[in-house]
């Protein structure tokens, strides 16, 4: 007789990882544009100095908004990868491997 099948619990685990990268992302991403703003703005600091830190706080801005979205990549694509059915004693395994990493 055939196992029965269950949802996959991983994918469970995985969607709710997908929704708090997809949050802490759009928290990077928002992160320093105040401060880009009144740089850009020339009433908070000016010249060379102020014009070339600027250019490195958004440079770094850009760079966290990447890095953030290549984890969230991730886990979609990790999401792609794993069945949405798995047999019992599979779903028990993913249970008890889960519950070891906590």
């Amino acid at each position: 007789m055939a196992e029965p099948m269950v949802p996959n619990p991983r994918r469970a685990e995985l969607r709710r990882l997908l929704a708090e990268a997809a949050d802490r992302g759009e928290e990077v991403r928002r992160a320093y544009r105040p401060a880009s703003g009144a740089m850009r703005s020339g009433q908070v600091w000016t010249g060379p100095t102020a014009t070339a830190w600027t250019a490195e706080l958004e440079a770094r801005h850009r760079r966290l908004g990447q890095l953030a979205q290549r984890v969230v990549d991730a886990i979609e694509e990790e999401l792609r990868r794993q069945p949405a059915m798995v047999t019992e004693s599979q779903a028990n395994a993913m249970r008890r491997e889960a519950a070891g990493r906590t």
